[in-house]
């Protein structure tokens, strides 16, 4: 029985997984089928898939991307545990937030409405970064995305974005190709970051490709910080946030 093959249908069922994602999971390598006619494109799966395909979607259910899914089946156990281990603390810190949301709602319920934060208890920071060309845009997004550590997501019409932080501490950068008819074509940014070892990512700016101004300074009127020039010719300041 081991080796009996099932419609896309049947094996969703067995699984617990919609026909859309079987089909998604197969699109990804996730998830393959035993087998894939050739003539119609139909999907058939065995018996002994149905174990892997339970595990995918108990995994989904508490909320793995699909690329933790497929350490946590194809990888070792330490990389297993890794995932595992960052997965619940994400989940502890979001329940904690949760909580607190409901227990201010608690409050308005029993009379205490609950405060609504002016503007100045936030600190959102939306820095737009223009560039002039797509190769430009391919340098900025590569330098930016070495120095932060993160890889910037396409938003289309020559727009990349990563989000930074979360909660009332959420900041965007955006980096957009600008058109020769905006009023902001050819403009440069002026900006400051505050970061957590100044030293250590004024460091990683310089080997990413920034020009440096000044190194890491201690100031008279501001904490200690460095200056530097990104590849598209924007100022940056960094200064210590961290303790």
């Amino acid at each position: 029985m081991a080796d009996e093959l099932v419609t896309i249908g049947a094996f969703s069922m067995l699984a617990g997984l919609s026909i859309s994602a079987l089909r998604y999971y197969d699109d990804i390598g996730l998830l393959r089928p035993a087998e894939v006619d050739s003539r119609t494109g139909y999907r058939r799966y065995s018996f002994g898939q149905v174990d892997r395909a339970r595990r995918v979607r108990l995994l989904r259910e508490a909320e793995l991307s699909t690329e933790d899914i497929a350490r946590m089946l194809d990888g070792d156990a330490s990389a297993a545990r890794a995932v595992l281990a960052r997965q619940r603390s994400v989940l502890r810190e979001r329940t904690g937030r949760v909580e607190e949301l409901l227990d201010q709602l608690a409050q308005d319920l029993e009379g205490s409405p609950m405060q609504m934060r002016s503007a100045a208890d936030f600190g959102l920071a939306a820095v737009n970064i223009g560039v002039d060309s797509d190769a430009a845009l391919e340098i900025a997004c590569g330098f930016w995305g070495e120095l932060l550590g993160v890889q910037l997501e396409d938003w289309g019409s020559g727009s990349r974005q990563v989000v930074l932080g979360e909660g009332d501490a959420i900041s965007f950068l955006n980096i957009r190709v600008r058109s020769t008819d905006e009023p902001q074509y050819g403009h440069k940014s002026a900006f400051g970051l505050g970061v957590v070892g100044l030293d250590e990512a004024h460091q990683r700016a310089v080997t990413a490709g920034a020009t440096e101004h000044y190194p890491p300074t201690d100031g008279e009127n501001m904490p200690r910080h460095s200056r530097f020039a990104d590849p598209a010719g924007n100022r940056v300041v960094l200064w210590e946030s961290g303790p």
